[in-house]
């Protein structure tokens, strides 16, 4: 864990196997200790709309696709 912008704590790590962490995840979303963070939803058919505002780097969090 290292310290970035500040006050603002990182964890960072890479995972091989996701399937076998699902537990672990849903384990700290239930204790409210994972935060998810959802700057944009987009529709599908807006998808280009949110490429450019993910490229713009004004993105604050995580850019959603609705597939309907």
């Amino acid at each position: 864990m290292w310290t970035l912008f500040r006050s603002r704590r990182v964890i960072v790590g890479i995972s091989v196997n996701k399937r076998a962490l699902l537990p672990v995840i849903s384990s700290l979303a239930d204790g409210g200790k994972l935060r998810v963070v959802i700057d944009r939803t987009y529709p599908l058919a807006r998808i280009a709309e949110a490429h450019r505002h993910v490229d713009s780097g004004h993105k604050r969090g995580n850019v959603v696709i609705t597939v309907l």
